[in-house]
């Protein structure tokens, strides 16, 4: 009975005097660890709070401490986590602490490196038990850093090299370290998943959103500084990479000896390691095949050096699809090579697709590619064979290009030379160029739009490009080139600001059937889906920005000149034929100077499209016998609604000088509108004219309907949305007048009316004129003055002859300034 007892009080004790120690000495034992990591670390570690636990880890020791803040070697921010939990020995609540495992949860960890190679991670070295200070205000026990397990568990990562210009971020889904880190020399096991939101080097991207799983075994030697990777291994997707060799920290950046093995995984899995610049949308192929990748990575790693790069990529029966097209490569043969030549002057990087071979729709296509030099690349290209257009979705991704059909045939093309020479047009007399393009009944539905080329030879000559017969046919289109352009290479390299002044010189002949400028313009504009969608996500301002700056970067790369001959075109409502002229092309702009038959007779035009942010049009147009109903009827009645194309019948010669331009949703400004224009109608007629009703007392009743005038003349200006008329005398068959004022496209009327009141009540008085003889040319001395003011719907109309006389007098100066505005651009 006494056995038991004493039993019953030893087994008490031995669970309550850890009760007691951790009530009593919890505060303490959290204390010393904080205090011998701040007496380890150089940089300070800040906490909340804390708690101290022994059941939950029995028979271990666990000390949590919350909202916790590391100050990295340099005084920057290491490490932010919301818990580091301390698992510790039980023999450290009576003596020695001994930290066994170290959990990092929900942190951001920091990682810097200058360009000296100093970093904010340069730990102290671990010491021996004992050789510490304690802390004044909490004593503690010496602390042994014999950790078995560091963990980290939902922590965001950032690396950034400045050394090397390396950039990573990321997050640590859950990742295990093991080894003995307390020694000089030790095996470090690693396990766990990282997922790499981006790696960037020199500013090139070489891994974007992927998840790695790591498994490595590392030999650390911090005496010599040495890891030695035995081995690493890398999943990324189904590609396994095996890694094996030393990494050797140096005062530049690192000595590297390494191989890297696979034969597993797809072809995708190694196109989505490409950096995204280079691989564009091959990231979104599907593959299937047999791949075999080995290679060597040997030398000194720099910011102004790379390390030698040799090995082999070889792909073998493989099939390329895409989920964007419903066509695919089959019988896809790669073979892919890196070597490191020595030279006179050094070694050289050099990189080659010794062999690309396959098929689409059973028609065989070969590519080879050779990059020697990485540093300063000189490129040689081979292509033979035919390329389906339906697999440019899938190239080009998301875009105004959705499908596509026939081939693009490649007959012995031949392109080599340094390619910095390759960007400008300058260098571009050192590269050698040959080799033909010839479309096959091809088809590009671009923005919703079918386009069709059903032929067309495509030459290229060193820098110079010889087209023959290109056919082209779109909606409302069908038009045909021939001619010669240089500089074709640049443009395709050029990037978005053109910083190498590239431009398409070229001399060509446009002849068609048809050419509706309406449908081109739309091409380079948004689809009523991607205008849906901008809306819907608050974007249209970005969603026109982009439309305009895609405008103004192609603009930009064009200048040379177009022949043309067109049986038909149209823009907008107005419809001509028979336009023989000249398309002249100049960075950011396009100058239209020709002749076509329009609107029943003759026009003339000669103006400029600058393709700026705001898209102008300016330029002169000249009529000769213009048919007047179908000039108000395909110019909209000029935003007015009081004389439209209902009302007027006639002949007309025009003079206009216009200026135009549209804003940023591609809508015509009318606030920007300025016309100066003399025109003259012969033998016209007024139909129904409302206007007229006012002047009822003068007419007869026939007069209302139909009023004929043989020659009608004068001058008129469109600015500030108002059309304003000079004074000018109307000589009809119903009335005879003098008239000046405004008319805003807001339909407010502002005129001044002179009525020669005795031949209006002559005419009154006498029987309506069947022939409609025009009334002879009067100036009375009896005159009744009129002002017509207010909106089109309630204008009022009031006797005031002073009032009319000013307008008549304010109007011969505006007439003079039309005509010697008009004067100075058509010169006479």
């Amino acid at each position: 009975m006494k056995g038991l007892k004493f039993a019953a009080i030893l087994l008490s004790l031995v669970f309550l005097i850890p009760v007691v120690a951790v009530t009593f000495f919890g505060g303490p034992i959290a204390r010393s660890v904080v205090t011998s990591l701040n007496d380890r670390l150089q940089g300070e570690i800040r906490i909340e709070r804390y708690e101290v636990a022994f059941w939950s880890t029995f028979p271990n020791l666990s000390v949590g401490l919350q909202h916790v803040e590391v100050a990295g070697s340099d005084g920057s921010e290491l490490l932010a986590a919301d818990r580091i939990d301390f698992l510790l020995d039980l023999g450290s609540l009576f003596g020695k602490i001994r930290v066994r495992e170290v959990v990092v949860r929900d942190g951001q960890l920091q990682l810097l490196t200058d360009a000296d190679g100093n970093t904010n991670y340069q730990l102290a070295g671990y010491t021996s038990v004992g050789e510490r200070t304690a802390a004044s205000d909490a004593p503690a026990e010496p602390t042994e850093f014999n950790i078995g397990e560091a963990i980290f568990q939902n922590v965001g990562v950032s690396y950034r090299d400045r050394q090397l210009n390396v950039d990573l971020a990321g997050r640590i889904d859950g990742l295990t370290f093991t080894g003995d880190f307390g020694t000089t020399n030790y095996l470090l096991s690693t396990d766990g998943s990282i997922f790499v939101d981006y790696l960037d080097q020199q500013g090139d991207r070489y891994v974007s959103r992927q998840q790695l799983i790591v498994t490595a075994s590392t030999d650390i030697d911090n005496a010599v500084g040495v890891y030695t990777l035995a081995p690493l291994h890398l999943e990324v997707g189904d590609l396994e990479l095996d890694v094996v060799g030393k990494l050797q920290p140096t005062k530049d950046g690192f000595q590297t000896d390494l191989r890297i093995d696979s034969e597993s995984g797809s072809l995708a899995d190694v196109i989505a390691l490409i950096p995204p610049a280079y691989a564009g949308n091959l990231a979104e192929l599907e593959t299937r095949g047999e791949l075999l990748l080995s290679a060597t990575v040997r030398g000194p790693w720099t910011e102004r050096a790379y390390p030698r790069i040799e090995g082999k990529l070889d792909f073998t029966d493989g099939r390329v699809g895409s989920p964007r097209v419903n066509v695919g490569v089959k019988d896809l043969d790669l073979r892919a090579t890196f070597n490191y030549l020595d030279g006179p002057k050094g070694g050289v990087q050099t990189f080659s697709i010794d062999k690309l071979t396959g098929e689409f729709r059973r028609q065989p296509f070969s590519m080879t590619l050779l990059v020697e030099d990485t540093e300063n690349p000189t490129v040689t290209f081979e292509a033979d064979g035919a390329y389906a257009l339906e697999t440019l979705p899938a190239l080009l991704g998301e875009g105004p290009i959705t499908d596509g059909g026939g081939f693009l045939r490649a007959e012995n093309i031949r392109i080599t030379g340094k390619y910095k020479d390759m960007l400008t047009p300058r260098g571009m007399g050192r590269v050698r160029a040959e080799g033909r393009l010839r479309v096959d009944d091809a088809e590009l539905t671009v923005r919703g739009r079918e386009l069709n080329f059903p032929s067309g030879n495509l030459e290229l000559l060193g820098n110079k490009m010889r087209l023959q017969q290109f056919a082209f046919s779109g909606p409302g289109t069908e038009i045909t080139f021939t001619g010669e352009a240089t500089n074709l290479i640049p443009v395709l390299f050029a990037d978005s600001l053109n910083t190498n002044d590239a431009e398409l010189i070229f001399d060509a002949r446009l002849e068609g059937e048809s050419l509706d400028l309406d449908e081109l313009i739309a091409l380079s504009g948004p689809t009523e889906a991607e205008e849906e969608l901008a809306e819907a996500a608050g974007a249209v301002d970005s969603l026109r920005a982009r439309t305009v700056s895609d405008r103004v970067r192609i603009s930009d790369l064009l200048r040379g000149r177009f022949d043309a001959r067109l049986e038909e075109w149209n823009y907008g409502e107005i419809e001509g034929k028979d336009f023989i002229g000249q398309l002249n092309f100049t960075p950011g702009r396009l100058g239209v100077a020709g002749v076509t038959v329009a609107m029943g007779g003759e026009l003339r035009l000669d103006g400029d499209v600058f393709f700026t942010e705001r898209l102008r049009v300016e330029g002169r147009v000249a009529g000769n016998r213009i048919d007047v109903k179908e000039f108000f009827e395909q110019g909209e009645n000029f935003a007015q609604k009081v004389l439209t194309s209902d009302n007027l019948t006639g002949a007309m010669d025009a003079q206009l000088w216009i200026e135009s331009a549209f804003d940023e949703a591609g809508e015509f400004d009318y606030g920007a509108l300025r016309v100066l224009a003399h025109l003259t109608i012969i033998d016209g007629e007024l139909h129904d004219f409302a206007m007229l009703e006012n002047f009822a007392f003068a007419l007869k009743s026939g007069d209302l309907e139909r009023v004929r005038f043989t020659k009608l003349e004068n001058y008129f200006e469109i600015s500030d949305q108002t059309l304003y008329i000079p004074a000018m005398f109307i000589q009809s068959s119903a009335l005879n007048m003098d008239l000046a004022g405004s008319h805003t496209f807001e339909q407010e009327l502002d005129y001044a009316i002179k009525v020669n009141a005795g031949q209006a009540i002559a005419n009154k008085l006498s029987r309506h004129d069947d022939e409609l003889e025009v009334l002879p040319e009067r100036q009375g001395w009896f005159n009744l003055y009129y002002t017509m003011k207010g909106p089109v719907e309630t204008f009022a109309v009031e006797q005031d002859k002073r009032a009319v006389k000013a307008a008549f007098e304010r109007s011969l100066l505006r007439r003079q300034r039309i005509e010697r505005g008009l004067r100075s651009r058509f010169g006479g």
